[in-house]
């Protein structure tokens, strides 16, 4: 089987935690891979597919019953022995800048350019009294810019194979993404996702 491509368009700011914080300055810094650029873990990217697969499994689409199982395995809280699921039959991979971009980006005479890709948000509690921020509430999280994502899906040597509908079934839950990395129920994050054959 050839692999398949996940493109990820950010239409907004994005924070994917590395967790770990950034001095007296930043309390969250994203995921960055060993050249500074930054990643969404394809644990993470599992993760919303196989519950995108789970809500349409859940609203009863025609064919989608135990297919979040089959592709990506089964959670450890359903398995059946203690710490025993079952293994999905797909791998997904880090989301990363398509490789020309990440290759220039990486080389270190790009360094100032790399550290225009990150911002600072910063968020305080306010007293409800008195109308002004509380002592020691100030918050900040780094983000980053809204670029273009890509990761790949590829079989499991040695597992099942996946059906053969399973790109049009994940096709159509793609939508059901709207939003990745942390905050996204907050407005950070907002993307598209698309699904195409490897070149």
């Amino acid at each position: 089987m050839k692999p398949w491509v996940v493109t990820i368009e950010l239409r907004d700011y994005w924070h994917c935690g590395a967790g770990r914080g950034g001095g007296a300055v930043l309390d969250a810094v994203v995921q960055r891979d060993h050249a500074g650029v930054p990643l969404l873990p394809g644990r993470h990217l599992k993760g919303l597919l196989r519950d995108a697969l789970e809500r349409a499994a859940a609203w009863d689409w025609p064919g989608y019953a135990g297919l979040a199982g089959q592709l990506f395995g089964q959670r450890t809280e359903e398995a059946e022995g203690p710490s025993n699921p079952t293994p999905g039959c797909l791998r997904v991979s880090d989301a990363c800048l398509p490789g020309e971009v990440r290759a220039w980006l990486a080389d270190d005479r790009q360094r100032s350019l790399r550290a225009g890709l990150f911002r600072g948000l910063y968020a305080t509690a306010i007293d409800e009294r008195s109308g002004t921020a509380k002592d020691a509430s100030l918050r900040g999280i780094e983000v980053v810019v809204p670029l273009q994502l890509r990761a790949s899906l590829a079989a499991i040597p040695g597992r099942t194979a996946p059906p053969e509908d399973w790109v049009q079934k994940l096709a159509k839950v793609l939508p059901l993404i709207d939003a990745i990395g942390a905050h996204r129920s907050r407005g950070l994050g907002r993307a598209v996702l698309s699904l195409k054959e490897a070149a």
